[in-house]
């Protein structure tokens, strides 16, 4: 079942979303209650650089459902390059539809004739990439290697230290 954007399931109504901060206690003793962003949460932002061929994308913050469109739309929109690192170090959360967009984004590289390289994020992230086997399947590169050498034929993929 589904109900049009921005409203409650329950009466039809526009959905009012409320965050409670409960860490900081109000002067009055209560607790306070602040609409906005939850703390401590890093907004998802993507910066883009280009060095030379090479296209360098870096998302920051969760890649999501509520995201991956606009990491979707930051990719679309670069100019042709011979080379496009993706660099997922900067991420704190990445659910299916980042590793969807990551399956994608190999296949998008194959069909029109681009190199794709991945710098994986830090643990504990890399690991739904090593439990989907896309370690075995995406380009993986060391991040100092991302950009000045030539990534092997073999995915090297993330590394879980052990």
């Amino acid at each position: 079942m589904s109900f049009p954007a921005g409203q409650s399931a329950a009466s039809g109504r526009p959905a009012q979303l409320t965050v409670v901060e409960t860490s900081r206690p109000s002067s009055d003793g209560g607790r306070r209650t602040r609409p906005g962003r939850v703390p401590g949460l890093e907004p998802f932002a993507v910066e883009g650089q280009r060095h030379d061929h090479v296209a360098i994308v870096q998302p920051r913050g969760e890649l999501d459902v509520a995201s991956v469109e606009m990491l979707r739309a930051a990719l679309d929109g670069i100019e042709p390059a011979r080379r496009l690192v993706l660099d997922l170090r900067g991420l704190s959360f990445m659910d299916s539809t980042g590793l969807h967009l990551l399956m994608a984004l190999h296949q998008r590289a194959q069909r029109d004739g681009f190199q794709l390289t991945v710098v994986a994020p830090a643990a504990p992230l890399d690991r739904a990439i090593q439990l989907c086997g896309l370690d075995q399947v995406l380009p993986f590169a060391a991040p100092d290697d991302a950009v000045d050498s030539e990534p092997a034929k073999s995915a090297s993929g993330p590394q879980d230290g052990s």
